[in-house]
C-alpha cells in the first residue's frame, strides 16, 4: 500500500466518524475499476479518492457531495495542482446523461416523463495534503472557494506518519498492516467532528479528552504558540483543530509583538468563529448542532488585555 493510499483511508475516516457516509455505486454513473471509485465527467471518468455524503443536506439548494483528492506529495501542493483540482469541479458539475432517446425525446415538448432519471448533485471538491500548500495555491483556491485540508497540527499526526513510514508499505502483502492503519485511522474519525463556520471555513474538532459531546451551545477558543492546534472547550469537552494556513498568515501580518499577536487573536475568534455548525456522530447516529463564541469570555480578555 502506497501512502497516498493510506492518506485517504485516514481522511474518509475522519469524515465517516463525524457522520458523512459513503456514496454506493451505481455501475454508471459512479462505478468501480481498478483505480478505484470513479465518477462520470462531461469530458471523461474520473477517478474518486475521497467521494461522501453530508450527514443533511442544505435546505433550499441542490443535492450535494464532496468529493476529496489526497495528495502525498513529498513537496508543498502547487497552484497547477489546484487548477486541475478545479477543472475536476467544472467536469463532473457539468455532467449528464444524454442518449439517442434523450435527442429523439426533445423532439417533443408535450412529452410526460424523463428518459432517464437521476439525483443530480453538485459536487464540492476539497484538497487534502501531506505537507501543505504553496502560497499561490492558497490564494487561488481561496478565489474559487476550494478548501484545503491539512492535519500537520493535530496531535495524532506524527503517530499517522510513523505507520506511513513503517506500516503501509508492507500493507499490501500482510492483511493485518493494513487493519492497523484502518483501525488507527478509524480510532481518530469515532474522536472527530466536522465544524463549518459562519464564513464557511471548515475546521476538524478533535476530542483530546475521550468521549465526543456538545452538550452545551457555547464554546471558547484559546491558543498558545504558532506550532501547536488552537483549542475549543465546548462543556466539559476539549478539541483540537488547527486553524487554516491562510488564515493563520493573515493573522501573523497583522502583528508585530507578542501583545498585538494577543490582540490580533481575539479578533480571530470574534471575526471567523463566532458562530459555527457542527456535524458529529452522537450514539452511532449522525447529529448536528449551532455552536456560538461564549462572547462574555472574549470581552473578559480583551479588558485584561488592554487594561
Amino acid at each position: 500500500m502506497k501512502a497516498g493510499k493510506a492518506f485517504e483511508i485516514l481522511v474518509k475516516h475522519i469524515l465517516l466518524g463525524a457522520g458523512f457516509s459513503e456514496v454506493t455505486s451505481d455501475g454508471l454513473y459512479i462505478f468501480d475499476a481498478g483505480a478505484g471509485q470513479m465518477i462520470q465527467g462531461l469530458g471523461e471518468a474520473h477517478n474518486a479518492d475521497v467521494l461522501l455524503e453530508p450527514p443533511v443536506q442544505t435546505p433550499f439548494y441542490s443535492l450535494s457531495r464532496i468529493l476529496i483528492e489526497c495528495k502525498d506529495y513529498r513537496k508543498k501542493v502547487g497552484l497547477n495542482t489546484v487548477r486541475s483540482v478545479l477543472g475536476l469541479k467544472e467536469d463532473i458539475n457539468h455532467f449528464d446523461i444524454v442518449d439517442r432517446d434523450e435527442l429523439l425525446a426533445r423532439r417533443s415538448t408535450r412529452r410526460k416523463e424523463l428518459t432517464y432519471k437521476f439525483d443530480r448533485y453538485d459536487y464540492q471538491v476539497a484538497v487534502a495534503a501531506l505537507n501543505g500548500y504553496t502560497v499561490p495555491a492558497q490564494k487561488f483556491a481561496a478565489t474559487y472557494r476550494i478548501p484545503l485540508l491539512e492535519f500537520n497540527q493535530m496531535p495524532y499526526w506524527e503517530d499517522f506518519c510513523r505507520l506511513l513510514r513503517e506500516v503501509a508499505p508492507y500493507a499490501d502483502e500482510n492483511p493485518d498492516m493494513e487493519n492497523l492503519i484502518r483501525r488507527q485511522a478509524d480510532k481518530i474519525g469515532k474522536r472527530t467532528a466536522v465544524a463549518i463556520t459562519n464564513l464557511g471555513q471548515l475546521l476538524f474538532l478533535y476530542c483530546v479528552d475521550g468521549e465526543k459531546r456538545f452538550d452545551e451551545t457555547m464554546y471558547t477558543l484559546h491558543w498558545n504558540r504558532q506550532e501547536a492546534p488552537w483549542q475549543l472547550c465546548c462543556g466539559k469537552s476539549t478539541y483540537a483543530f488547527q486553524l487554516p494556513e491562510a488564515v493563520f498568515r493573515l493573522w501573523l501580518a497583522k502583528s508585530t509583538d507578542e501583545l498585538s499577536q494577543k490582540r490580533e487573536a481575539l479578533r480571530c475568534k470574534t471575526e471567523f468563529f463566532s458562530n459555527m455548525l457542527v456535524y458529529y456522530m452522537e450514539q452511532d447516529a449522525p447529529a448536528v448542532k449551532m455552536l456560538s463564541v461564549d462572547r462574555w469570555q472574549l470581552e473578559q480578555a480583551l479588558k485584561r488585555l488592554e487594561g
